[in-house]
């Protein structure tokens, strides 16, 4: 039998694009995958570090099911990347009506655990419902409430306000408000902080990758929202989210 000729590098690739080869992920992709795990690996260790005290019952459960959610959404981010697939890609999800109000508690609750911040969830009397893939909007909020956390003074609180309001661009919108105490995001330099890799001169010395804002912005645009940065009056900032709601 003659031999086969070896496959050109071209056909090699086109293969490999066929089914969709980790191996043609971008460094990029790749980035964004490792910052969320971190993300998920940081709740799960701050929970670990929970249940090494003195805890009720009802406590040691609520730590356990943090961990399980935390281990779920790990699960899924190395289930993509394993397959080749774009990072939060959230549209090829199924998504379903989900409580803002619920969603945000969840994530606040996670945060706490993970950073030991004072984080205060508030709302108006009716509770805001989306159509959206739960797990990708959690990571939206993981990603404000942990930036909210890194660019404040540690004994200042982190709010998180969730409401149904009228909205220019959506008409009626599940919102939800990140507010700090930090020293704030300038004017001019407020579209830039949703670029990938982009970090204020400012935060030069803070730990990260500038990625969280870009991986919120892909998200939300993905299910039809948008997100701003704003002043927060006193100082600080306050960054708004607006959803299409369900209600």
């Amino acid at each position: 039998m003659a031999d086969r000729p070896a496959p050109s590098a071209r056909t090699t690739a086109a293969a490999r694009r066929a089914r969709k080869d980790p191996r043609d992920l971008s460094h990029d992709a790749l980035a964004v995958y490792a910052h969320e795990l971190r993300g998920a690996l940081t709740v799960i260790a701050g929970y670990t570090d929970l249940l090494r005290l003195d805890l009720s019952d009802s406590e040691r459960l609520a730590a356990l099911d943090g961990i399980e959610r935390a281990i779920h959404r790990a699960d899924d981010l190395c289930s993509d990347a394993l397959a080749g697939k774009a990072p939060l890609a959230a549209h090829e999800r199924q998504r379903e009506t989900l409580s803002l109000l619920s969603l945000a508690e969840e994530v606040a609750a996670d945060q706490r655990t993970a950073t030991g911040r004072e984080i205060v969830v508030s709302a108006a009397d009716e509770d805001p419902l989306v159509l959206g893939e739960r797990d990708a909007l959690a990571r939206v909020l993981a990603n404000l409430i942990g930036n909210a956390v890194k660019y404040s003074p540690a004994d200042t609180p982190i709010d998180v306000r969730v409401a149904l309001e009228r909205s220019v661009a959506l008409g009626t919108a599940g919102v939800v408000e990140i507010a700090d105490r930090g020293h704030g995001v300038p004017p001019a330099e407020r579209s830039r902080v949703f670029e990938p890799f982009e970090r204020l001169a400012q935060d030069a010395d803070t730990p990260g990758s500038g990625l969280g804002l870009a991986v919120v912005r892909e998200v939300v645009e993905v299910h039809g929202g948008g997100v701003e940065i704003e002043e927060r009056p006193g100082g600080g900032t306050i960054v708004r989210v607006e959803l299409p709601a369900a209600n």
